[in-house]
């Protein structure tokens, strides 16, 4: 897929008719992902998740990249939650077991700041996704219409070849 079609797709999935819970469950998914390291099998995976669900592919990227800009932030609170649970020591026959898995140590489980971000997302989750619920129906209602009018989605209409392209 070349860099044109993915803006397309990007353009198309802002502004198609999308049901509330769609632009909800890419944000909530999108806050989750966006609050934890990236470069583990956790957020590989919930990413993965959240594609196999009905979640708006758009916000979804679109808040991981809000949230990503948050996490410096969040990892102040994700530390500490995630040394309180990975110090439990009724958990630490669990956390050795884990650990000595195959596949299981490559989510990173025993970091400080992916188990705190990843039971801090987990914790926020269903609040966030009513919140963005209303959210998505005042962006369906009122923000829909403005975006749709902007100078870049006017552009990439009006271009050429744009429309040459995807003939």
């Amino acid at each position: 897929m070349n860099p044109l079609s993915i803006i397309r797709q990007f353009v198309k999935g802002l502004l198609k008719e999308n049901e509330p819970y769609q632009i909800a469950l890419g944000l909530s998914f999108g806050m989750m992902i966006g609050i934890i390291p990236k470069n583990n099998l956790t957020a590989q995976l919930l990413f993965i998740l959240s594609l196999s669900t009905k979640a708006n592919i758009p916000f979804l990227i679109l808040s991981i990249f809000f949230f990503s800009l948050l996490a410096p932030i969040t990892d102040l609170i994700s530390d500490k939650i995630g040394y309180y649970i990975l110090t439990l020591k009724s958990l630490e026959p669990f956390f050795t077991k884990m650990y000595n898995m195959p596949v299981i140590p490559w989510t990173d489980f025993n970091n400080t700041v992916v188990m705190g971000g990843l039971m801090l997302g987990l914790s926020l989750f269903i609040p966030s996704y009513f919140l963005f619920k209303k959210f998505a129906n005042y962006y369906n209602l009122f923000l829909k219409n403005k975006v749709s009018n902007s100078r870049f989605v006017k552009f990439l209409k009006a271009s050429w070849l744009f429309e040459w392209y995807f003939k």
